[in-house]
């Protein structure tokens, strides 16, 4: 059974200034970047250990397809995936573990 995801509004407001981003690219695009974090998200929520942590308590996935990194810390007592960031791969690595 997955876990449950919690998606923070930072995550939020990145996933869709993404989804507009890409949909303004090519009409179906911004559809497709959606369907695949969708993916993303419930492969992390399915197996949350299963991906690097690297600094402090957040882990790391890698999102096939599109260059986004999904930023998040999984809390085991509580079944938790906390999801802090959507982040796109081209940014300052620091700015992936601000929490706003």
């Amino acid at each position: 059974m997955p876990n449950t995801v919690i998606i923070s509004s930072l995550a939020e407001k990145e996933l869709q200034d993404s989804f507009d981003w890409y949909e303004e690219q090519r009409i179906g695009l911004g559809k497709r970047f959606l369907n695949q974090i969708e993916a993303s998200i419930a492969a992390v929520a399915n197996n949350p250990k299963s991906y690097p942590v690297k600094v402090g308590p957040y882990r790391q996935y890698v999102v096939s397809t599109f260059p986004f990194v999904i930023v998040y810390e999984y809390i085991a007592e509580g079944e938790l995936v906390y999801i802090l960031h959507i982040f796109h791969a081209s940014q300052s690595p620091v700015k992936k573990l601000r929490r706003r």
